[in-house]
């Protein structure tokens, strides 16, 4: 080949190469802005992704509603892990998990990620919030009501919050990403009871758990945390946000790159 042969090649390989990656920073831009199918490299295979996109507004926050215990007002997620009350805390990475418990995308991730994040969080290397969202009751308001399971997003916030309250957090919570159905086919009060007696809730506990979910006790918080995630102008579920930066879909799935991230920021 040629001097200006060579020359030539290796301009138009630059120029492929330039486009390629003009593509895939687009590509991240682009992820959570978008409804349907999203095809990520994930642990070294081609993984179809549904990413939830929920830009649907709640009603307005309401002060004076009923928190779960250790919540608070700033953000109204839930926190998870000893870090948050180590001397050392503000040295500690936050990894805040917006979550809508009808979201498939979701329900991979926890499939995925969750054991390393729980890890973490336990272990103290990690400040955990969860923030739960509801957006999808609108979406699938149609299929949810005709299986007799409407506002199921909101149900199962309300119950998670309840189990909170009887100190099952971590445990109902991946109990019910393990149970959750198919997307539409939604829950109802017995469906939340059933996981709640799979994340050990039994005698006085399990009482007032159900008395919780019956009595709709954490509906406003439920209401007040998709608020906050509709002014925050968060586009889709699952959102991680490590340290006020959100994480690429490529890093949240993926344990090992999770695990290094948060390394990283415990670094800075």
């Amino acid at each position: 080949m040629g001097k200006e042969s060579a020359k030539a090649a290796k301009a138009a390989a630059e120029a492929a190469r330039a486009q390629a990656n003009a593509q895939e920073r687009s590509r991240e831009r682009k992820v959570r802005l978008i409804g349907g199918l999203v095809v990520l490299v994930i642990m070294g295979g081609l993984l179809a992704i549904p990413i939830i996109n929920g830009k649907n507004k709640g009603p307005a926050t309401n002060t004076a509603a009923a928190l779960p215990k250790g919540v608070t007002k700033d953000t109204y997620g839930v926190k998870i892990g000893p870090a948050w009350t180590a001397a050392n805390a503000d040295s500690i990475p936050t990894l805040q998990l917006w979550e809508d418990f009808q979201c498939p995308a979701c329900g991979d991730m926890e499939k995925r990620s969750g054991a390393k994040i729980l890890e973490l969080a336990d272990a103290g290397k990690l400040r955990l919030e969860w923030r739960p969202t509801i957006f999808l009751d609108s979406n699938l308001q149609a299929q949810n009501t005709a299986n007799n399971k409407p506002n199921s997003s909101l149900r199962a916030t309300v119950a998670f919050g309840c189990a909170v309250d009887q100190d099952a957090a971590e445990k109902f919570h991946s109990a019910l990403f393990a149970a959750q159905p198919a997307e539409g086919k939604g829950y109802n009060n017995s469906d939340l009871t059933v996981v709640a007696q799979s994340a050990g809730l039994t005698g006085e506990k399990l009482t007032k758990f159900m008395e919780c979910i019956t009595n709709k006790t954490y509906e406003g918080w439920a209401n007040n945390s998709f608020d906050q995630y509709s002014k925050q102008g968060i586009a889709g579920t699952p959102s991680g946000i490590l340290n006020g930066t959100e994480l690429q879909s490529g890093v949240l799935f993926d344990p090992a790159k999770l695990e290094q991230a948060i390394a990283d920021a415990t670094k800075k």
